[in-house]
């Protein structure tokens, strides 16, 4: 079963080749380390007295909140899209499911795949960030990068919370993504979901609004709001697990798939 899974997930992988799936990845990651690297050497003046006393703590933050509020929601909603259509654009589906693979294999394969290119993503973007950091140190050496020591701790600590916190939506987005043929339905309600949520931020049950946790575990005072850190996690894992779950068992149910 292991070997079967492993060799099915693979085969699922190697789909991806000449899909935009990896270029997305790669594109989303070096996005926001880019463009900050592009501000803080344009505006040297307005930017070097911020970075001066922790020069790489503010910088990952200074990164992070654009991630984690937009771009990594932005970047799981159109990437399940574009794996999941994958099958529909080629009417590959009912071939899928003909073949001799147990149906969870078949569900739980795709969504493995999803979480590797998650975390790729995640280790492209700090790799980014260094580079970006290194880069404007390069042209402006008063924002003094090179002599400080790289935060490991620190953005390993983030990357984790972040994956955490988007895991509610990876679940629900691969469901709606394998429940719709088409793809403006998953797409659209993803979207409107996530930006429903920006709306929502200031709302007292925002801690229950999966969409949000991203979000959530990075802005959020932890030190003044403790107890919200262990809330989040087992609300994002919960709604990860629950989710992908109940979607296996209502396709499964399905008479006609795909």
């Amino acid at each position: 079963m292991t070997t079967s899974f492993y060799l099915n997930t693979r085969s699922e992988f190697l789909k991806l080749r000449h899909t935009s799936a990896f270029w997305l990845t790669l594109l989303a990651a070096g996005f926001i380390p880019a463009i900050n690297a592009i501000i803080c050497i344009e505006k040297a003046t307005d930017m070097i007295p911020k970075f001066r006393s922790t020069p790489w703590v503010t910088f990952l933050r200074y990164n992070w909140k654009n991630t984690a509020a937009v771009i990594l929601p932005f970047y799981v909603i159109l990437l399940i899209n574009l794996v999941l259509q994958l099958e529909f654009r080629n009417m590959t589906w009912k071939q899928v499911y003909t073949s001799p693979r147990k149906y969870a294999d078949i569900f739980f394969s795709k969504i493995v795949i999803v979480q590797i290119l998650t975390i790729s993503f995640l280790i492209l973007f700090n790799l980014f960030m260094i580079t970006s950091a290194y880069t404007i140190n390069a042209f402006q050496n008063e924002y003094s990068f090179s002599h400080k020591t790289i935060p490991w701790h620190l953005m390993l600590q983030l990357s984790i919370r972040i994956y955490t916190g988007i895991l509610g939506v990876m679940a629900i987005q691969y469901w709606m993504s394998v429940r719709f043929r088409n793809f403006v339905i998953p797409l659209g309600a993803g979207l409107g979901l996530w930006m429903a949520g920006l709306v929502l931020m200031e709302w007292d049950q925002i801690i229950y609004y999966p969409y949000m946790y991203s979000t959530l575990l990075f802005f959020t005072d932890f030190t003044k709001h403790p107890d919200q850190l262990p809330k989040l996690i087992f609300n994002s894992l919960t709604c990860f697990v629950l989710v992908l779950l109940l979607g296996f068992w209502n396709i499964y149910q399905q008479k006609e798939r795909g």
